[in-house]
């Protein structure tokens, strides 16, 4: 594993090796990326990206249940504590079980949820952070968990999609569109989303 920056011979790589494409517009608005290559073929790519330090990890389905997630994860965040990084965001669907139990157990914190429109369904927004700076932060973040705040972060989110990559390193157009009616009215407190899929 190696940490790279992005640049046009690894955008050739990972397109080669048929990564999916939302996941290589992260990828491509990213700080820096972790890589994994097996006979010359990448298999496993993690990235931090935009404002908020997001993060995402993809493999090739031959390569789950090998321990190269977690390798990989453990490379991204020793980078971003090098690069004086005070915390990691990322995001998971309720209906991810497997998901929750590997973000939870590596001590990300759900923050909020949001319901983005009736076919994209709910997301919960989770940070890890690493030091003070992070846990103000995280801190900040909880206003989103109230009806009011989640209507500010909405109204934000509709307003800065063309902003996106800066924040979070997904370009808008590949972001799901926020009905702010619909998102509104199923508005929920995260604790009450987490104990529904058995999380407290």
């Amino acid at each position: 594993m190696v940490i790279i920056q992005i640049n046009r011979e690894i955008k050739q790589k990972l397109e080669e090796d048929n990564f999916t494409s939302v996941f290589l517009d992260n990828c491509y608005n990213s700080k820096f990326m972790s890589i994994h290559e097996v006979n010359s073929h990448i298999v496993g790519v993690a990235f931090v990206g935009g404002i908020m330090n997001h993060y995402g990890i993809e493999l090739k389905n031959d390569y789950y249940g090998r321990g190269l997630w977690k390798k990989l994860f453990d490379e991204i965040i020793e980078e971003s504590k090098n690069r004086n990084i005070s915390f990691l965001t990322g995001v998971y669907k309720t209906s991810n079980l497997i998901s929750i139990k590997i973000q939870t157990k590596l001590g990300f914190k759900p923050i909020f949820s949001l319901h983005y429109n009736k076919h994209e369904g709910r997301e919960i927004v989770i940070i890890l952070p690493f030091n003070d700076k992070g846990k103000f932060v995280e801190s900040f973040m909880r206003i989103f968990n109230t009806k009011i705040g989640n209507v500010f972060f909405s109204l934000f989110f509709v307003i800065c999609r063309p902003f996106l990559k800066n924040i979070i390193a997904f370009s808008g157009n590949s972001m799901p569109k926020i009905d702010l009616k619909y998102s509104l009215y199923n508005f929920e407190k995260v604790k009450s989303v987490m104990k529904k899929i058995n999380f407290d």
